[in-house]
C-alpha cells in the first residue's frame, strides 16, 4: 500500500478547508441530493463528498456507506487531490498503490474508484466527489467529464456555503453594531453639509483618548485634523462619491490619531439624510467603530501566510548543497523575524558548536566556533520545556545572567533542534538591539515549523549517511538509474561499489550515464539495452547478466536487478543493485560443461537410466537405452509414474526396494520384469539411489539392465550343468568305488608306483564327486526344489557331530578343531541336515585355509534375544580386500588361477548363504587380512514355554 504524499501547499490547503466551515457539520439535503444523483447515474455502490483533513477524510455526504470518516493514510481521495484531473482506478487489486489497502482487502472491498477534486474559490483542492464500486469497471472519458460537471455543482454549493457564511458574519456584525449603537458603546457622528458643523458622542471622543469637552466646538475640520494624512484624500473622495449619488453609503477604513500619539484604525460609515424629508439642512449621520484589533488580526493573518509561504520556499525551492540550503533558510528566517543573527547549533556534551550561521560580517561568528553551553543563551532555553523568546534581555529576569553580561544580546528567540527524536542542538535568532514589537504566536509558529523542517532535513542527511556506509559494505553496488524521454540517462545515486563494477566514481555518472555503457562488453550491449527498453515500456523488473570490460581488457561477469518507476515528467527511474558474479558464472559455465559430458554418458549408456520424483513417482528424464528397451518416447514416459512400467505381480518387490531406498538411500540389485509399450515383458536387473536437488526435492535414480540374454545364457548353463551332473554322477560313483577298493588292497597289494597312481585317481574322483554334488545342490536351491523341514534342533549335539566328522580332515595337516559350548542347551529352529551342511562348509573351509598345525575355533553365543551365532575362526591369511564383495557369489574363489594351492568348487559359501536364507537365518564374516577369518551363521532360537 502506498500512503498518499502531502501536496506542496498542504498548510494553505488545510487553512482553505477550515475556512469553508464544513468539517464535522450535520448532513445537508443539498449535498445529499447530488450524491444520490451521482450514485444513481453511475450505478455504483457508493457516492461520496469527501473532505481531506490533515489525518482523515471526512464525508460531508455519503450514499452507500455507514461510516463518516476514514484515515487519510489509507484513502483513495488523498491521491486524488494531488492532481486537478479525475483519478480513475479501474481495478484496485491490479494497482500497486492500493492492492493491499485495508479498504480493498476488507470492507467495503473497493475495486473501482473515480474521484474528481473539489476546489475552493482560491483554487485549493480540499476533497473529492467520488464514486466507488465493489466490482472492477472501465470509466470512459464521457463518464469522467460527467463526474467533473457534477463536482463543479458541488463546488458551487461550497461557494454558496462560503458566501452564506460571509453574509451571516456580516449580519452578525451589523447586529452587534446595532446593539453597540443602542447601548451607546460606539462612536456616532453627524455633519451638517451646509455649515460643516459636526456633532460627536462621548464614545467617539473616548475612542481617541479624549473627553468630548476637550475638543471644544467640533467641525469637519476637527475630523480632518485627527485623520492620518495618507488616508484623508481617500476618505474625502469616498464622501464626495456618496454625496454625488455614486455610492449609496459613505464607508471607509482610516487611521485617526489617538491623544497619546498612536494611530487608531476606525471603520467610518454614514448616510446622507436629505432636507426633502424633514425640512432640515442636509445632514450625514454615521458611526465610528474602533477596528484596531480586527486590523491587527488581519495583519497577523497576513504575516502568518507570509510565514507559511516562506517555510514552503525553504522546503521546496532552495537549491544547492545541504549546507547552502540551511544557510539560505537561516537568512530568510532572520529577515522574517527582523533579527540580525541566525544560528543552527549542535550540542555535544557540554560544548555548543556553531554548525550553520547567517550573520553580518562584523559579528565575527562562523561555523565550527565553539562555546561552553553554560555560557550561551541556549542554556536558558534548555532549562525550560518550550521555546524561549525575550524581546529585551536587559529588562527581563535574565538580565543578571553571565551569558547576557558576556554576549550582550538583547533580543533572542530559540527552540530545540530534534533529529530522529533526539536532541541535536538549537535553532536560535538574536539581535544586539531590543525588539520593539513583542514576539507573537506567528513568530513562535514559524520557529517551531522551521526547526521541524530542519530536523527532518538533518535526519534525512543522517539516514543517507548511514545508507551510504551500509551500501559501501555491500559486495556490489546499489543505485538509481534515470532515463528521460529524450533518451538522456544518468545515475542520480550510486554507492561506492560502482568503482569496483565499472571503474568509475559516483560523481562521474551523476549527470550522464554514457560512460557506463562504454564499459559493457560489445557483444552483450544490445541485449542489455533491449532489456532496459522492455522494462521502461512495461514497468517490469529488469534483470540481466552481462560482461564488463576491465582496465586490462579482460571481461568480468556481473548481474543486475532493478524495479522501474514512472515519474511525473515522463522519465523512468530504476531502483536496483549490481553484483560481481565472475566466480559464480565461471562455476556455472564449468558445471554446464560437466553436465553436458554427463549427459553424453547418460545417453550413451547401454543400461537404462531414469530420473523420477521420489514423492510422486513421475518420470522426469530417461535415456536412450530405456526408451529403446520399452518402446516409449521420452514425452510419453514423462507423463507416467515409474511404477506404471512394472507388472502387478512385481509390485511387492518394488515396495521392498522402496523401503530399502528410504532407510539406506540406495537399493541392492534385484530382478523383475518391465512392460513394453506393446504390452510385452522383458526381464531386468534393477537398483536405485535417492538424492536431493538444490531445492530440497528428493529425486530417485534407477538403473535398469535388460537381462534377457543373460537369462538365456543362465538357462543354457543350468540345463548343461544338470545334464552333465546327472550323466557324470552314475559312472563317476562306480569309478570312485572301484578306485577305493583298489587303494584299500581289494585286489591285492599293488606296486608302489601303481598304488600312488591309484591313490591320486581316487582323490581326484572324490573331488569331482563333491563338485557334482555341489552343482546339484545349487541347482535345487535355485530352482526351489530342495526341501526344508524346520524343526527344533539341539545345537550342542549338532556342533559336536560336525566337529567329529571334520577331525580326520584336520588331523591330516595337524589342524586342531576346538569349541566353546554354551552354558545351557540352546535349541534352534532349523532343518538339521541343512544346518549341518552349512556348518560343515565353514569348518572345511577353515581347515583348508588354516596353516599346518594351526587351530580352528567354533564358538556359540547369543547375539540378541531370539538369535544365536555360530562362529568359525581360523588362523589363515584372511580374506583379500578385493575378494570380499564377491565371496558369497557362485564359483567365486580368491585364487582362481590354474596354479592355486587350495582346491574347491567355489560353490560352498554360495550354497551356505542359500541354505541359511531358506532357514530364515544369515551368514557373514569378519576378517583382517593376514590375521585369519571368522565366518558365522545366525539362526533363530526356539522360544521356551
Amino acid at each position: 500500500m502506498k500512503t498518499p504524499p502531502l501536496p506542496f501547499n498542504e498548510l494553505q490547503r488545510l487553512q482553505a478547508l477550515l475556512n469553508t466551515g464544513l468539517l464535522d457539520t450535520p448532513a445537508e439535503a443539498r449535498f445529499d441530493r447530488l450524491t444520490r444523483i451521482t450514485q444513481h447515474m453511475f450505478k455504483v455502490d457508493i457516492a461520496l463528498v469527501s473532505l481531506v483533513d490533515d489525518s482523515r477524510q471526512w464525508f460531508k455526504s455519503a450514499q452507500g456507506l455507514d461510516v463518516c470518516e476514514t484515515g487519510r493514510d489509507i484513502s483513495f481521495c488523498g491521491h486524488a487531490i494531488l492532481d486537478h484531473s479525475v483519478l480513475v482506478v479501474n481495478n484496485a487489486l491490479e494497482d500497486e498503490r492500493f492492492a493491499d489497502n485495508p479498504l480493498v482487502t476488507g470492507a467495503p472491498h473497493i475495486r473501482f474508484y473515480a474521484g474528481a477534486p473539489l476546489h475552493t474559490t482560491e483554487g485549493y483542492r480540499i476533497g473529492t466527489l467520488c464514486v466507488i464500486d465493489s466490482q472492477p469497471r472501465q470509466f470512459s472519458l464521457e463518464e469522467q467529464k460527467l463526474l467533473r460537471e457534477l463536482a463543479d455543482c458541488v463546488e458551487e454549493l461550497l461557494g454558496y456555503q462560503r458566501q452564506q457564511a460571509l453574509r451571516n458574519s456580516l449580519a452578525e456584525s451589523e447586529h452587534r453594531a446595532q446593539l453597540l449603537i443602542e447601548a451607546a458603546n460606539i462612536g456616532t457622528w453627524q455633519c451638517e453639509l451646509s455649515t460643516g458643523r459636526c456633532h460627536f458622542n462621548e464614545n467617539w471622543a473616548s475612542m481617541l483618548g479624549y473627553q468630548l469637552d476637550e475638543l471644544g466646538k467640533t467641525s469637519l475640520a476637527t475630523w480632518q485634523s485627527l485623520m492620518h494624512p495618507e488616508d484623508l484624500l481617500m476618505a474625502e473622495t469616498m464622501l464626495d462619491w456618496h454625496l454625488r449619488g455614486l455610492e449609496p453609503v459613505y464607508e471607509c477604513r482610516v487611521r485617526m490619531r489617538h491623544k497619546s500619539g498612536h494611530w487608531v484604525w476606525v471603520h467610518t460609515q454614514g448616510r446622507r439624510l436629505s432636507s426633502e424629508f424633514n425640512g432640515r439642512p442636509d445632514v450625514i449621520y454615521g458611526t465610528h467603530i474602533d477596528i484596531s484589533n480586527e486590523r491587527e488580526t488581519l495583519e497577523q493573518l497576513e504575516r502568518r501566510n507570509q510565514a507559511l509561504t516562506l517555510l514552503n520556499q525553504m522546503a521546496f525551492k532552495l537549491e544547492g548543497t545541504i549546507n547552502e540550503r540551511i544557510t539560505q533558510a537561516l537568512t530568510l528566517g532572520k529577515e522574517f523575524l527582523q533579527l540580525d543573527l541566525a544560528i543552527a547549533s549542535e550540542i555535544i556534551g557540554d560544548v555548543y558548536v556553531v554548525r550553520w550561521v547567517s550573520a553580518p560580517a562584523e559579528a565575527d561568528i562562523a561555523p565550527e566556533l565553539q562555546f561552553e553551553v553554560d555560557n550561551t543563551y541556549c542554556r536558558l532555553m534548555l532549562e525550560q520545556k518550550g521555546m524561549l523568546a525575550i524581546e529585551h534581555m536587559g529588562e527581563s529576569d535574565y538580565a543578571g545572567t553571565d551569558c547576557y553580561r558576556t554576549m550582550g544580546l538583547e533580543a533572542y528567540i530559540a527552540t530545540r533542534l530534534m533529529v530522529n527524536g533526539e536532541l541535536f542542538g538549537t535553532l536560535n535568532f538574536s539581535s544586539a538591539t531590543p525588539r520593539t514589537r513583542p514576539f507573537d504566536d506567528t513568530d513562535r509558529m514559524f520557529l517551531s515549523l522551521m526547526a521541524h523542517w530542519l530536523g527532518d532535513l538533518l535526519g534525512r542527511q543522517r539516514d543517507q549517511a548511514r545508507l551510504n556506509k551500509l551500501a559501501n559494505q555491500l559486495p556490489g553496488m546499489i543505485y538509481q538509474y534515470r532515463r528521460w524521454p529524450d533518451g538522456h540517462s544518468a545515475f542520480p545515486y550510486s554507492s561506492a561499489g560502482i568503482k569496483h563494477i565499472y571503474q568509475v566514481s559516483p560523481e562521474a555518472v551523476r549527470e550522464d550515464a554514457s560512460m557506463i555503457f562504454d564499459r559493457i562488453y560489445a557483444e552483450d550491449l544490445p541485449s542489455v539495452a533491449a532489456g532496459i527498453a522492455r522494462s521502461e515500456q512495461t514497468l517490469a523488473e529488469w534483470h540481466a547478466q552481462y560482461r564488463v570490460v576491465q582496465a586490462d581488457g579482460s571481461t568480468h561477469w556481473i548481474e543486475g536487478r532493478a524495479r522501474p518507476e514512472r515519474l511525473e515528467d515522463g522519465s523512468t527511474i530504476w531502483h536496483g543493485y549490481l553484483t560481481d558474479i565472475e566466480h559464480e558464472k565461471q562455476a556455472e559455465l564449468a558445471l554446464a560443461a560437466s553436465e553436458q559430458r554427463l549427459r553424453g554418458l547418460f545417453e550413451l549408456s547401454s543400461i537404462g537410466i531414469t530420473l523420477s520424483d521420489a514423492g510422486s513417482g513421475r518420470i522426469l528424464d530417461a535415456n536412450h537405452a530405456l526408451l529403446e528397451a520399452t518402446g516409449y518416447s521420452k514425452a510419453e514416459l514423462q507423463q507416467m509414474p515409474l511404477a506404471a512400467l512394472t507388472p502387478a505381480e512385481h509390485a511387492a518387490t518394488d515396495r521392498q526396494a522402496w523401503q530399502q531406498l528410504q532407510t539406506q538411500g540406495r537399493s541392492t540389485a534385484f530382478e523383475k520384469e518391465l512392460l513394453r509399450r506393446d504390452g510385452s515383458r522383458f526381464p531386468v536387473r534393477q537398483q536405485g539411489m535417492l538424492l536431493q536437488d538444490a531445492s530440497g526435492r528428493t529425486l530417485r535414480w534407477t538403473l535398469t539392465e535388460d537381462i534377457t540374454e543373460l537369462k538365456k545364457v543362465a538357462q543354457l548353463q543350468k540345463e548343461f550343468v544338470s545334464v552333465v551332473s546327472h550323466e557324470l554322477r552314475t559312472p563317476l560313483t562306480a569309478i570312485t568305488g572301484s578306485l577305493g577298493l583298489l587303494a584299500q588292497g581289494a585286489m591285492g597289494e599293488l606296486a608302489p608306483q601303481i598304488s600312488k597312481l591309484v591313490t591320486v585317481a581316487h582323490n581326484n574322483s572324490r573331488r569331482l564327486n563333491l563338485l557334482i554334488n555341489d552343482l546339484l545342490d545349487m541347482e535345487k536351491l535355485v530352482a526351489g526344489k530342495m526341501h526344508f523341514d524346520l524343526q527344533p534342533v539341539p545345537l550342542t549335539a549338532l556342533v559336536q557331530d560336525a566337529l567329529e566328522s571334520h577331525k580326520p580332515l584336520g588331523e591330516s595337516r595337524g589342524v586342531q578343531l576346538v569349541s566353546t559350548t554354551a552354558a545351557q542347551e540352546i535349541t534352534v529352529l532349523a532343518d538339521r541336515d541343512r544346518l549341518f551342511q552349512a556348518l560343515a562348509n565353514l569348518l572345511s573351509n577353515a581347515v583348508k585355509f588354516s596353516p599346518d598345525n594351526g587351530e580352528v575355533r567354533l564358538d556359540i553365543a547369543s547375539v540378541s534375544p531370539g538369535w544365536v551365532r555360530l562362529s568359525v575362526q581360523d588362523q589363515g591369511e584372511g580374506v583379500p580386500e578385493a575378494f570380499r564383495p564377491r565371496i558369497f557369489e557362485k564359483f567365486a574363489q580368491a585364487d582362481s588361477s590354474d596354479t592355486r594351492k587350495k582346491g574347491g568348487t567355489g560353490l560352498g559359501l554360495a550354497i551356505t548363504r542359500e541354505l541359511m536364507q531358506r532357514m530364515n537365518g544369515d551368514v557373514g564374516f569378519n576378517s583382517t587380512e593376514g590375521e585369519g577369518a571368522c565366518f558365522w551363521l545366525e539362526i533363530p532360537t526356539v522360544c521356551e514355554g
